[in-house]
């Protein structure tokens, strides 16, 4: 009112924002708007409902400062694009290397926002509509923080019959003399981020996959052929929309032809 303002007191919003309580009672909402129900004990939210909880959770976490939190829960619901506006608005870009730069908190780094993208890919029926997704996602990574595509040479382990040293301590005990060691030069995101999804885009061997894989750093092959202590792999070149960019435009012109990678 005129009088409380007038008298400089905090409006209704402003105290609630104050409220020591308000920061969990929103993630409580996002708890509640996410959580999947089994049995016929409780009747899940509807579409609507979840929707108006998490963006009213995410107005009391933005009001109470809470940007990364509110970032890192919609990247727990599935909201990709959802996070990505609140960064471009709310959060200093990391794209200046003679500052600082923004810490980003766990949660919230750009590995979260790829296991996002991938998880809203796999229910996605057409490859148009996961390419686009990552064409997107993409396009942030490189603006918000550039020093994610950043070529990085970094020894690994790999089997000698294909497959990263990760993928395989979870389905059998090897002892060290049965890898070999490999020197990879791909994006400092790659190496965070080993496993590309390539069944989602046609196999690793399709137009579409072979692009996104280079786009974001990624080596399109790793051998252990020869001597395993000279044996080197580079990620895609730049041309084909690399770390160093120049292939995301001609991307994003070719997208209305990939539905021909989906079949």
């Amino acid at each position: 009112t005129r009088r409380r303002r007038l008298m400089s007191l905090p409006t209704a919003t402003g105290m609630y924002f104050d409220n020591p309580g308000a920061i969990p009672y929103a993630e409580t909402l996002f708890l509640i708007a996410t959580e999947k129900v089994d049995g016929k004990a409780s009747v899940p939210s509807t579409p609507s409902t979840t929707r108006q909880l998490i963006s009213y959770a995410t107005i009391i976490l933005l009001g109470c400062g809470a940007t990364f939190l509110a970032v890192r829960c919609l990247l727990c619901a599935g909201l990709l694009n959802d996070a990505i506006n609140v960064c471009t608005k709310k959060i200093k870009p990391n794209n200046k290397p003679d500052t600082e730069g923004t810490q980003f908190s766990e949660g919230t780094k750009p590995k979260d926002f790829f296991r996002a993208a991938v998880s809203n890919a796999n229910n996605q029926s057409s490859v148009a509509e996961r390419c686009k997704s990552f064409y997107h996602l993409h396009c942030f990574l490189k603006q918000w923080d550039p020093s994610t595509f950043t070529l990085e040479s970094r020894k690994i382990k790999v089997s000698p019959r294909g497959g990263s040293t990760e993928r395989i301590r979870k389905t059998s005990f090897r002892v060290a003399e049965d890898f070999d060691s490999v020197i990879v030069e791909q994006s400092a995101f790659a190496h965070e981020c080993p496993r590309f999804p390539d069944e989602l885009f046609g196999g690793k061997e399709s137009i579409c996959c072979k692009k996104l894989r280079a786009m974001f750093g990624y080596a399109q092959s790793i051998s252990t052929a020869g001597n395993k202590d000279n044996n080197f792999a580079r990620a895609g070149k730049p041309r084909t929309g690399g770390a160093r960019g120049g292939g995301a435009a001609s991307f994003a012109k070719s997208m209305p032809n990939i539905n021909a990678d989906s079949d």
